[in-house]
């Protein structure tokens, strides 16, 4: 075979002729690398330059760096070097192998790159039709998990369409924002981009949530503005109290401890207000946000109704824990669950007279309709609401509590209205129990949080009821969370209202 004949790389023959060249050349180009190394050496010898020692090192450093260089840099089948022609130098022959990535197609890098996005995306065409998206674009706009297709679904947002039809005019639209109703609604800023993809025009749709952000800004402008009408009364009436103490009671110790009892109680008001002020902010900040925690639901309850004991003992009423269950695993924020039972404890214990129950139920176990007949369906005379609903899975199950009282009561009209902030049936009541109005808008929004519901029952005149449903966590998935002796309830026996 001539030096420039055609060398087949895969070829045994052709590597090993091709080896025995490569090495041929190497070990002359080495050989004559030496000589010249050599001779320089001895010529600095014989001038005086160098003694014999420094001539000897510099000999032994020269035959190690060579053959540590030589034996470094063999060629291998997937580099030959083998030259063409006689007389030029020789050329390597690189097998070039396909990887993975230079197999696919391109539809399947498109979907790779969109799987690949931090937000929600999706690769359409200008009438709407939806090539390629990931899954967080399927969640927003209902489409199909799958982002490939031989049917291609439809956005049907009347406001992106009408920037894909200016887009198919050759108008480059502004980014708009859009509401995706849910529970909660969430925001979101899309933008559209004309590309180019195998020779057709397209549209590339990115969606930039907005959601927390706007959260802030509606939470920091309804605090200030319900801050601000909530305060003006009690410092009002602090501003009258300093002023009236400083001169007409300036020296009437009498109307001194009178005024400053009233003060102190207007103080307090305030400082609640803001309290629950900040808590509602909090909560309606991270609303959109489902808990990941586990939490027994039934532990949390059994917890609050201990606590408020004494006050409900001191106020002659009977307060009664009624449970089937001892672990009702739930995912969420601990300190949330605890803050509903609360408040729902604490508006039961005020508007009930003394002399009267409050009664605390929990059940697990159960399907969505028993959910809602044990929370808030069981006085056949009674009107009801549900104040938060949720949307469960077919085959979710769920943990309930339900808080009933023997009070006066809501009527009808005002039941719309619960969970509003600030709204009070009875303001001069609640005023003068200490309520600020927002007890109940905190739990409206912390069961939101959970993905649960919550319904709210009365009967004028005989007492109301609040219960609460919030999702199981599946049997498979829940951790070490259970107490020792504290068994996963079997949803067969849970109460059935």
């Amino acid at each position: 075979m001539s030096l420039g004949q055609e060398i087949d790389p895969t070829s045994t023959k052709s590597r090993g002729n091709t080896n025995i060249l490569t090495s041929r050349a190497r070990r002359r180009d080495f050989a004559v690398l030496g000589l010249i190394v050599l001779a320089i050496l001895v010529i600095l010898f014989l001038s005086g330059t160098l003694d014999f020692s420094e001539l000897v090192t510099g000999i032994l450093i020269y035959i190690f760096a060579a053959l540590a260089y030589y034996l470094s840099t063999e060629p291998d089948a997937r580099g030959l070097i083998v030259p063409d022609e006689p007389g030029l130098p020789a050329k390597p022959i690189v097998v070039e192998q396909k990887t993975e990535r230079q197999l696919q197609s391109p539809s399947q890098d498109l979907q790779s790159i969109l799987d690949a996005y931090p937000e929600a995306a999706m690769l359409s065409e200008f009438d709407g039709r939806v090539l390629h998206h990931n899954a967080m674009a399927a969640d927003v706009f209902q489409l199909p998990r799958s982002g490939l297709g031989l049917n291609p679904s439809i956005i049907r947002r009347p406001d992106v369409l009408k920037q894909l039809q200016l887009m198919s005019r050759d108008h480059m639209p502004e980014p708009l924002e859009i509401e995706v109703a849910g529970n909660p609604d969430r925001m979101f800023r899309v933008s559209l981009e004309r590309v180019r993809i195998e020779g057709k025009n397209r549209v590339l749709i990115a969606l930039d949530e907005l959601t927390e952000l706007r959260r802030a800004e509606k939470a920091r402008a309804d605090f200030l503005a319900n801050a601000s009408h909530e305060l003006r009364t009690p410092l009002t009436s602090l501003a009258g109290f300093i002023e009236t103490m400083r001169g007409p009671a300036k020296d009437d110790p009498a109307a001194w401890d009178r005024f400053l009892e009233i003060m102190y109680n207007q103080t307090e008001r305030m400082r609640r207000l803001i309290h629950d002020l900040l808590s509602l902010s909090r909560i309606e900040l991270n609303e959109h946000r489902r808990p990941d925690q586990e939490v027994n639901i039934a532990k949390v309850v059994s917890e609050s109704v201990e606590s408020v004991a004494p006050i409900a003992h001191d106020k002659g009423l009977e307060l009664e824990l009624i449970s089937s269950t001892e672990f009702a695993p739930v995912h969420a924020v601990r300190d949330e669950l605890v803050q509903v039972m609360q408040n729902l404890l604490d508006n039961a214990l005020k508007y009930t007279a003394p002399g009267s129950s409050v009664r605390v139920e929990v059940s697990s176990g159960l399907d969505l309709e028993q959910a809602r007949t044990f929370a808030g369906r069981r006085w056949n005379t009674a009107s009801r609401i549900s104040i938060v609903q949720s949307r469960p899975n077919p085959d979710d199950r769920f943990a309930v509590l339900r808080v009933s009282d023997e009070g006066e009561g809501i009527a009808r009209q005002h039941l719309p209205r619960l969970g509003e902030r600030f709204y009070r049936i009875d303001e001069g009541r609640d005023r003068l129990v200490g309520g600020t109005g927002l007890g109940l808008a905190i739990v409206k929004h912390i069961v939101a949080r959970h993905r649960g519901g919550l319904m709210v029952e009365s009967d004028e005149g005989h007492g109301s009821a609040f219960g609460v449903w919030l999702p199981m966590i599946r049997t498979d998935e829940t951790s070490d969370l259970a107490e020792d002796g504290a068994d996963m309830p079997n949803p067969a026996t849970g109460d059935q209202a």
